[in-house]
This record gives C-alpha cells, structure tokens and sequence, in this order.
C-alpha cells in the first residue's frame, strides 16, 4: 500500500511492505516506511533518464542543510547506492497522486501503523511531516524508528519525543540531549564512544533487527542512553 501527498516543494510516500534489508525487519513482516523527496527529484525521475549524482543533487528541500546530502554535505548518505537509488527511482515513476494530505489519506496512513514498525526517514528529513500526523502514527505503532540531523533547530524541537538525533560525537550527543534528544551516533570505526552499541549493527553481529529492538524510539523507551554505530 502506497499514499502520497504534496506540500510545497516536497513530495512525501508513505508505503507498507516487506524488506529485503534483514537489519531493519524480519523478511516476512510488513512494515510501514516514510519518503520525503523534492519535487525536483520527482520531475527528474518521471523525465526519463538521470543520473544518480544528478538526483541527489535535488535533495535540498527534503534533505536540508544534513551533512551527508548530496546538495550540501559529503554526499556519504547510505542511502546514495544504486540499489536505494534505482529503487526510488521506481517509486517516483509509478506516483499518480499529487494531492494535498486530506483527512482521507491521515486516517489510511494511521491504519497501516496499526501494530506495525514504523520507520520515519527511509528516504529525507522526516521531521519535514507534519508533527501531529507523526504523532498519530507513533501511537498506532508497535514501534518505531527516526533520526534527524535538524535537532539544532528550534522548529525541530517538538520531535525530540519521537526522534533521534544524528549526531557524529559523544559531544554533539550531549548537546542533542541538552535539547531534549537522545543520540544515534553514527563514528568511525575505531572511535570510542560512551554509547551502548546498536544491536541491529554488523559489530553487535547483527543480534536483532531495529523492528525488534525499540532503542531508537527517541523518548517512547525507558532510558537516556544514547545508541552508536559505526558509519556504513
């Protein structure tokens, strides 16, 4: 199931499915994923052929100022590989429903996160969605999953409750915390940080799957730990 809206210069895709990625979620499990793309990137793919650099050089609007894009950062994003590209590339191509988010669409997006894993941010800043349909999602939940680099801004401070902080250092870990955020530390391999080990990561021997886990469910969990993985 697939639902689509758009806000501005954004597109954003809401889909429950199966994933073939064996971190995330049990092959078999249905799962509820979030997209944000920019309207650039929509246009480019519906246009017919186009690179991957020149895709993600789009990324601005649903990608902001994030470290990793391609627009403004190192363009290091995992998600910038040829299998996630030509996958949203597919994605684009088969959207139809470039609407406005009615109340229709809200309640079937809160119907697919019944008793499901729901991970905000497959694909762009998801703190982009609006805060009360985020917060409805979470509710309807099993659990759930969302990182933004955005945590340094003011407007961003409401999804402390829901999402983690990027962060790149036990340093900035803290200052996320001092804003209400736990920390999902994303270092180098061989740097140490005070952090408890992501379970779900190929250095924990991949013990769980984020489905299972719940650590990174920002303040929905019982702790104050912050989670570390090495970059990937």
């Amino acid at each position: 199931m697939k639902v689509t809206w758009i806000d501005g210069d954004l597109l954003f895709v809401v889909t429950s499915s199966t994933t073939s990625n064996k971190k995330i979620a049990d092959p078999k499990e249905v799962i509820v994923q979030t997209y944000t793309y920019s309207l650039n990137q929509l246009e480019s793919a519906k246009a017919g052929k186009v690179s991957q650099g020149d895709f993600f050089l789009g990324d601005k609007p649903n990608c902001m100022d994030c470290p990793l894009s391609r627009n403004s950062g190192n363009g290091k994003c995992y998600t910038h590989k040829y299998l996630q590209f030509s996958g949203f590339l597919s994605s684009l191509r088969s959207t139809k429903d470039l609407s406005e988010l009615t109340e229709a669409k809200r309640k079937k997006i809160v119907e697919m996160c019944e008793g499901r894993y729901v991970r905000f941010g497959t694909y762009g800043e998801p703190s982009l969605m609006p805060i009360d349909l985020v917060e409805s999602m979470v509710e309807a939940s099993k659990c759930h999953t969302g990182y933004t680099h955005q945590w340094r801004k003011p407007w961003c401070q409401p999804y402390s409750k829901h999402f983690m902080a990027s962060a790149h250092s036990d340093q900035e870990a803290s200052e996320s915390f001092s804003l209400g955020f736990r920390a999902f530390i994303v270092k180098k391999d061989g740097e140490e940080s005070n952090a408890v080990q992501c379970p779900a990561s190929k250095e924990a021997g991949y013990v769980s799957t984020c489905s299972k886990c719940k650590l990174c469910s920002g303040r929905r969990v019982k702790t104050e730990k912050h989670i570390k993985i090495n970059e990937h």
